[in-house]
């Protein structure tokens, strides 16, 4: 009987993996400047994490370059004011009265400063895992054509970016270093509404390099909760 009863138990154990619903990537977004002198450790983990992942997890890292260090020296090639008001955004959904460099926020429901490997590892290990988002892509040499369905709570976004050149810094806190620019947000738009299914293109340029991008349902208080890798 005894036996009986842990065949039944093996056996329930591997339904309920076999039913276990996809999951997809959880979204990392490092807000950096190559004008912060604190920011290159945070830019070479969120490299790290791009390249090996933690305990397994599969991860979106994404970096997005603000622009009010720009006029402290040095006028970061990568920033974009719009990345300046998605942190904006994020201090407001986090409740923190400040933006900072380096910010990382990890599945759009909690921040830490980018270079602290124990917190990040530690919120990736607490982050809930988003689901699959039911998402496809086309891609050409100039442009990227995603469909997707977006939940009844959630927008989807997708984020297309590059591993850009390094940079040799000029002037700045960071003046004289070459700097690494890994996962460089490129482009960000809405694929589809909340409720809704939608199609959108996306036009890249055939100089970036190692493109890649990800689409992810956000929901209005910033937490992402589905996600899914565009490969190429």
């Amino acid at each position: 009987m005894r036996a009986l009863w842990s065949v039944l138990a093996l056996f329930a154990c591997s339904t309920a993996e076999g039913q276990a619903k996809p999951q997809g990537p959880l979204v990392l977004e490092l807000f950096t400047s190559q004008g912060c002198s604190s920011c290159p450790p945070a830019d070479r983990l969120l490299a790290k994490l791009a390249k090996q992942g933690v305990d397994g997890r599969t991860l979106a890292p994404i970096s997005f370059h603000v622009d009010y260090w720009d006029d402290l020296g040095w006028p970061d090639p990568h920033a974009s004011p719009a990345w300046t008001q998605r942190q904006r955004e994020y201090a407001a959904s986090l409740g923190d009265n400040r933006v900072y460099t380096p910010e990382l926020v990890v599945g759009g429901s909690a921040g830490m400063v980018g270079s602290n490997l124990l917190a990040i590892t530690t919120a990736i290990a607490k982050a809930p895992r988003p689901a699959l988002l039911p998402a496809t892509v086309a891609w050409s040499t100039e442009a990227l054509e995603v469909t997707a369905t977006a939940p009844a709570d959630a927008d989807v976004i997708v984020v297309v970016w590059e591993d850009a050149p390094a940079t040799k810094v000029k002037r700045g806190e960071n003046a004289g270093e070459t700097l690494g620019n890994d996962r460089v947000a490129r482009r960000l738009q809405r694929v589809a509404m909340a409720g809704t299914r939608g199609m959108i293109t996306v036009t890249i340029d055939p100089t970036w390099r190692a493109v890649g991008a990800v689409a992810f349902a956000q929901r209005t208080d910033g937490k992402i909760v589905a996600s899914a890798l565009l490969p190429r």
